[in-house]
């Protein structure tokens, strides 16, 4: 089970990926808001965990397992995301952070059940 930053840093990686530039460890720095040493550290965890593929000095890229998960996480997020934009009627960018961090601090069954809710409607 991933840890709440094992689950920020795989949504920032998938989403720098997604417009199609070479993700660095200093972007997914800069996304997630620690310094370079952390991300380097993280990275090599998410590396060994089998979730990234880092080269040295270089580009990071999601693995099967890595796309999987990033992608559960990045589709609940999108649900939680337009669930407090819409109905509740917060700000997008707000709705956009609380919903990383709902699905992030909570377990994967509680995220399931949320956004199975919510599509439920």
């Amino acid at each position: 089970m991933l840890t709440y930053s094992q689950k920020k840093y795989l949504f920032a990686i998938y989403k720098l990926g997604q417009s199609g530039n070479i993700v660095k460890s200093a972007d997914v720095a800069k996304i997630v808001g620690v310094s370079k040493a952390s991300t380097v550290t993280m990275t090599q965890k998410l590396c060994e965990n089998g979730y990234i593929i880092k080269e040295p000095y270089g580009k990071i890229s999601l693995t099967e397992t890595g796309i999987k998960e990033a992608n559960s996480i990045f589709m609940k997020c999108i649900v939680i995301r337009e669930f407090l934009h819409t109905q509740i009627g917060m700000d997008e960018k707000t709705a956009d952070n609380d919903a990383v961090s709902i699905v992030a601090n909570i377990s994967e069954k509680g995220a399931d059940k949320i956004t199975d809710y919510i599509l439920a409607r």
